[in-house]
């Protein structure tokens, strides 16, 4: 009799080993990569009752063959999830969040896997072969080696009582570290914003802006919504390689607002800000607004030009808020790693011009300088090609991508030159803003490419902000004025605001204090993160 329970507990132990090594290389390597202590402890010790929830589960199945495959399964689910762990501490030095999920749900597949795709090094693909191949091959045979009886009936009770106290305690004290419950809760909570976003933004107009109509002059006015471009690889901005030939050309025509950041550094949260009403103060808003329903409520058709790709795991964001305009053109329906310049729009922009509607809104929504550089210009842009990068940090792929980046901003130049001078020649009452929804690093402050918000560097969030103005609209308003205006520390989750002025459109939520081109423009702290000023870092 106590011959048969000693074996059984030596059975339990030996199960509970195997079922243990994902929780065992947490601890080793975990030491070594999570930076802060305090995380380090969280993420052992909840990982740990994670553990012994899927110990005890495994106990609870009395055949031994459904032991064995369902402590398989637990090992590999474990070994998973510490890998996405480790992974994550390596390239930000923090946990899994809501944020950087937001990001994989609101891209499609091979977007992900493009942005992941920066991030993965000698660490993680080594992680990658020991987790997911190596751990399982081990459990598989230490499986088929250890005799496990199939009945544990004196400890079943325990295990029930230790399943029920894992999930309490996970629930109270670990829930961050779950990246499960994390995965569940941050999908829930984008389905419901993006259920929101269609029941307010996609319709034509509003029912929460009541806004004044304007006069049948002609005009035509283009909003260009850039992607990923940072102002720091920009001549404009005294970057130090010739990024802006064609639109240094035209410099005394142009407001370049050199203060201006972004509100996040990921397209799906930060366009949401950018577009809308929504603020740090009022994130997801309710009752929301977007600039495509003030302009069509203005007396404005509107015309959506799109080179990205409309739908991911679900409708895009932007794709949304275009829904709202009087036509869309979504030019690019390939995938973000394929090869896409943003010279398609042009043609959809000329017959657009050609329309004999009066008065005509413009959005323009660029594939800009996403994702792979190199396949964002053309071959004739392929200026750029030496080593000679004045970069923080001097490898060969350092060299490459500020080379195919730089390149990719030069053909950006061209683009938004074109679109300027096609808005130029209708001779209207017209002005061409364009800004970028975000930027990227490129080896500027940290030895790395992409944008993250963990990371947090300036060249994420500091973003072109540049505004052009045709000569019938300079005559009708005091553009001069907006020439002090150009060092202003501006946020663009107020953008909103600073459209409605460019445009003269008047609604009662007005607030001049957050328009970059009012006199009564007030500076508020730029809050980024958890309401961290951008101003004070």
């Amino acid at each position: 009799m106590k011959q048969g329970l000693a074996k059984n507990i030596i059975s339990l132990v030996k199960l509970a080993g195997i079922v243990g090594i994902p929780l065992l290389l947490l601890v080793c390597i975990g030491f070594f990569k999570i930076p802060d202590t305090l995380d380090y402890i969280k993420e052992v010790l909840g990982f740990g009752f994670f553990t012994v929830f899927f110990f005890c589960m495994v106990v609870l199945f009395t055949k031994t063959k459904h032991k064995q495959i369902s402590a398989f399964t637990s090992v590999i689910l474990l070994s998973v999830l510490v890998f996405i762990k480790l992974s994550f501490y390596h390239n930000y030095q923090v946990k899994l969040s809501a944020s950087a999920l937001f990001v994989i749900f609101e891209t499609d597949t091979t977007e992900s896997a493009d942005f992941l795709s920066n991030y993965f090094d000698g660490f993680v693909i080594t992680s990658a072969f020991l987790f997911i191949i190596i751990v399982p091959v081990v459990a598989f045979y230490l499986l088929k080696k250890v005799d496990v009886p199939g009945h544990f009936k004196w400890f079943k009770g325990i295990a029930i009582l230790s399943i029920i106290t894992s999930l309490f305690i996970i629930h109270k004290r670990f829930e961050p570290e779950n990246i499960i419950l994390t995965s569940v809760k941050s999908y829930s909570d984008y389905s419901r914003l993006i259920k929101d976003l269609k029941t307010d933004l996609a319709k034509t107009l509003s029912n929460y802006v009541t806004v004044e109509k304007k006069d049948d002059t002609p005009e035509t006015h283009v909003v260009i919504i850039g992607e990923s471009t940072s102002n720091w690889h920009m001549q404009l901005y005294g970057y130090n390689r010739p990024t802006n030939p064609r639109l240094s050309e035209i410099k005394d025509e142009l407001m370049i607002f050199d203060s201006v950041i972004a509100p996040h550094v990921h397209t799906i949260v930060s366009l949401d800000k950018i577009l809308t009403f929504s603020d740090i103060n009022s994130p997801n808003k309710k009752n929301n607004t977007s600039i495509v329903q003030l302009a069509n409520a203005a007396g404005f058709d509107t015309y959506w030009i799109s080179n990205q790709r409309p739908v991911g795991m679900h409708e895009r964001i932007s794709s949304i808020i275009a829904n709202a305009a009087t036509e869309k053109h979504f030019v690019s329906t390939d995938n973000s790693d394929d090869i896409i310049y943003d010279e398609a729009l042009l043609p959809v922009l000329d017959t657009v011009l050609k329309k004999p509607t009066k008065k005509k809104m413009i959005f323009l929504h660029l594939i800009g300088t996403h994702g792979r550089f190199a396949n964002r210009f053309p071959e004739q842009f392929n200026y750029f090609k030496d080593h000679k990068v004045d970069a923080k940090f001097k490898h060969d792929k350092a060299f490459t991508l500020i080379n195919d980046y730089d390149n990719a901003i030069r053909y950006n130049d061209s683009i938004i030159r074109e679109v300027i001078e096609r808005i130029r020649h209708e001779q209207t009452n017209s002005f061409v803003v364009y800004f970028s929804d975000h930027g990227d690093e490129l080896f500027d402050t940290l030895d790395m490419v992409g944008h993250n918000e963990y990371w947090a560097t300036r060249p994420m969030y500091e973003v072109p902000f540049i505004a052009w103005f045709s000569e019938d609209y300079k005559a009708k308003n005091n553009t001069v004025l907006f020439e002090n205006y150009t060092s202003r520390a501006y946020i663009l989750e107020d953008f909103i605001y600073s459209f409605s002025d460019l445009a003269n459109i008047r609604f009662k939520q007005m607030d001049s204090t957050k328009s970059i081109f009012s006199s009564q423009f007030i500076r508020k702290p730029r809050l980024i993160k958890n309401r961290e000023d951008y101003d004070k870092r």
